[in-house]
């Protein structure tokens, strides 16, 4: 007894040294980030943008709106795919991703990056938020605090985890809910219950460095509100319902035009998110709320400055808009824009609501709707629930706010913005590894590789390859040239070329010359890792004395 009290403080002593340590680097990137956001907006957006919500015309300098979004883009898409592509996009997905496949190793150029590529996304008016960049910065500089320190991987996943607590604390002032976010957003049904305390310890830090340099001011003002009765909760499951229908939309678009337009872009990878920008800012000339976060505008929502049928386009725009500039590659995170969503929809249901039932209170309807729109996209009911209050210091909405917010995450099923995260901890390689490793490292690749593959010439058809793949099911092929290997054509590289070229288009034309390969000796834990860093879905195996 007195030996298992021993090892608990030992372990509570180590972790607050621990914590104390990410939550003064995550409190401190928040800061910084922060900054540079505003830096940005001062810039440009503010200057070409200026009063244009408020004015019944669009004037010559605000048609430079879609230029300004569309270069943040490409500004965005040269940093990051030149020096880190993992961080493209919204940066969350990228955390779980390591996490489940990595045990939580994250480059340490990765902070950096993505740091200065979410400012100028977001300060350009990327219709992109804060929690996604700095839980990846945070992550980030956990991962790295962790090998600095030595760590072993079940540490160094618990550190990568505070620090995403810690960033998140910080940005929203919302340290509770940023620890419950960063254990509950790796799984659809489950938590990872055994970094609750070291994650709390460093957003308490971060939120107390945070708040010493930007105040303590909660995020949304929330008035006088109506606390609900048992008579209006009835309509908090409504809205439940509806938001979690309006979730599963969010998350299909979303993914729709990722897979369906922006990866099937031809050339350099820089286009898309230039393109998303572009078309970001040429949906803001008609509805330029959906520029940035929009933390402006949800305000309004809640305080009923805005006209309800306005605010249910908003709500689909916003969708739209965030597809647009996230899909594409752009850096920034979803959390914000799903604010937005959710206060738009749900603030126009109350709006509406009223005039027929005058005891259900919009601003009420404004604030819970925030909490249960994100419960179902982003499937952390807990923390959505926790973050909104903490935001919005509306405490007494806890218990609508969870009946709508379970609604919205049982209705809107498996679908997750977070395409990373997984049913539960049983179905994570890093837990699987902490079993499997051992096998993992036993398994070498010549005893599972393919080994009937047909191998393609650069001069072979595109069209040719497509059949292929369908007769074969293989969705890579090897590209061999006088005995040589030369490069590789994936299925995902045939799709990108247009249907109507495909009979033209020659294999050396779209074939990747920069091989990633292994060997038949070369164990599965080395395989997993080389695919990751390089972010590939497959070697090619070679033998070790010729390898081309």
């Amino acid at each position: 007894m007195v030996l298992k009290i021993s090892r608990s403080l030992l372990w509570l002593e180590r972790w607050s040294i621990y914590g104390l340590l990410i939550g003064l680097i995550g409190g401190i990137s928040a800061v910084i980030f922060s900054l540079l956001v505003s830096a940005v907006e001062s810039l440009l957006i503010l200057q070409v943008v200026g009063d244009i919500a408020t004015r019944s015309t669009i004037s010559t300098i605000h048609c430079l709106i879609p230029l300004v979004v569309a270069l943040g883009g490409l500004i965005s898409g040269i940093i990051v795919y030149t020096f880190a592509p993992e961080a493209e996009g919204h940066g969350t997905d990228a955390v779980i991703s390591s996490v489940h496949l990595l045990w939580g190793k994250i480059r340490r150029r990765v902070p950096i990056v993505k740091i200065i590529s979410s400012a100028i996304t977001i300060g350009t008016g990327g219709s992109a938020g804060k929690e996604g960049p700095i839980a990846q910065v945070g992550a980030g500089f956990g991962s790295w605090l962790a090998d600095t320190l030595n760590l072993n991987d079940e540490d160094r996943r618990t550190m990568v985890l505070c620090g995403v607590a810690a960033g998140i604390a910080a940005i929203f002032r919302a340290p509770l809910g940023a620890a419950i976010f960063a254990i509950e957003v790796l799984y659809r049904r489950d938590m990872e219950i055994p970094a609750l305390v070291p994650t709390v310890i460093s957003s308490i830090v971060a939120y107390s460095v945070f708040v010493s340099f930007m105040g303590s001011t909660r995020v949304f003002h929330v008035p006088t509100y109506e606390v609900p009765s048992l008579y209006t909760l009835c309509f908090y499951a409504l809205l439940g319902v509806i938001l979690g229908v309006l979730a599963l939309v969010y998350v299909k678009v979303f993914y729709s035009m990722r897979d369906s337009i922006f990866r099937r872009l031809p050339g350099p990878k820089i286009l898309a998110p230039t393109l998303g920008g572009l078309s970001t800012g040429l949906l803001a000339l008609l509805y330029p709320q959906i520029l940035g976060p929009g933390y402006e505008w949800i305000q309004h929502a809640i305080l009923g400055d805005l006209d309800p049928y306005l605010m249910i386009i908003l709500a689909f725009t916003k969708i739209l808009a965030t597809s647009f500039t996230i899909a594409s590659g752009g850096s920034g995170g979803v959390f914000a824009p799903s604010l937005f969503i959710g206060a738009m929809m749900s603030g126009a249901l109350g709006r509406l609501l009223h005039t027929v039932f005058p005891k259900i209170d919009p601003t009420s309807f404004t604030v819970v709707g925030m909490a249960a729109f994100f419960a179902g996209a982003a499937k952390v009911p807990l923390a959505s629930i926790l973050m909104v209050a903490e935001m919005s210091g509306s405490y007494e909405l806890l218990v609508p706010a969870i009946i709508a917010s379970v609604i919205s995450y049982t209705i809107s099923g498996k679908s997750t913005i977070y395409e990373s995260q997984v049913r539960s901890r049983i179905e994570s390689l890093s837990h699987l590894s902490e079993v499997s490793l051992s096998i993992l490292r036993s398994i070498r690749v010549g005893d599972i590789m393919t080994r009937n593959v047909t191998v393609i010439s650069p001069k072979d058809r595109a069209i040719d390859v497509l059949k292929l793949s369908r007769e074969n099911g293989h969705s890579g092929h090897p590209v061999v040239l006088n005995g040589k290997l030369v490069g590789i054509v994936t299925h995902r590289d045939i799709m990108k070329i247009d249907p109507s070229k495909l009979d033209r288009i020659l294999v050396e034309e779209i074939m990747t010359r920069n091989l990633v390969t292994t060997t038949p000796e070369e164990t599965l834990d080395v395989v997993i890792d080389k695919m990751y860093r390089h972010g590939v879905g497959r070697l090619l195996v070679v033998d070790p004395e010729c390898p081309q």
